[in-house]
């Protein structure tokens, strides 16, 4: 009996050949437990890969983040900034027109905004929170209003 299954596996040598190298394969594979699970997690991408040349992203503090997150995509959109409200200072100003408000990829609900290099200085003369105003994405050029912007004054002629 011996002598027969030798001889059967004499003629079959290629099926033979390829059961061994697969049983090989099968057991120098890793199991499941012994992978490293951070090898099969993506990392994710960081948001400085995508800033433009000039240009810098600044983190700013909004204070209508709820609902601004409602109304705005993943990746963020066009706004306008102004000056929220509070104890030290009157809301309202105009900070930044059709700027790009970007959402941190690793904590939705913090936000920065692209502006040229040289007009960050400007953007943190100002201290938040800040109101953002969404505004229509075709809008195209953005800046930053100057903290010294004179505001004119109305003046009203009466004539009887």
């Amino acid at each position: 009996m011996f002598q027969k299954t030798v001889s059967n596996l004499k003629s079959n040598w290629p099926l033979v050949g390829f059961l061994v190298i697969g049983l090989i394969a099968f057991l120098s594979s890793p199991s499941k437990s012994e992978q490293d699970p951070l090898e099969t997690v993506a990392a994710p991408a960081s948001v400085d890969t995508y800033i433009p040349a000039g240009h810098v992203l600044v983190p700013i503090e909004i204070a209508n983040a709820e609902s601004l997150a409602s109304l705005v995509g993943d990746m963020g959109g066009v706004v306008d900034l102004y000056l929220a409200s509070n104890d030290t200072q009157k809301g309202g100003l105009k900070v930044g027109s059709k700027l790009k408000l970007l959402r941190a990829p690793l904590n939705p609900q913090q936000y920065a905004v692209l502006v040229k290099d040289s007009e960050s200085p400007r953007l943190l003369s100002f201290s938040g929170p800040f109101i953002a105003v969404v505004q229509n994405p075709e809008a195209r050029g953005n800046s930053v209003t100057p903290a010294s912007s004179p505001r004119k004054a109305v003046r009203i002629d009466y004539q009887n």
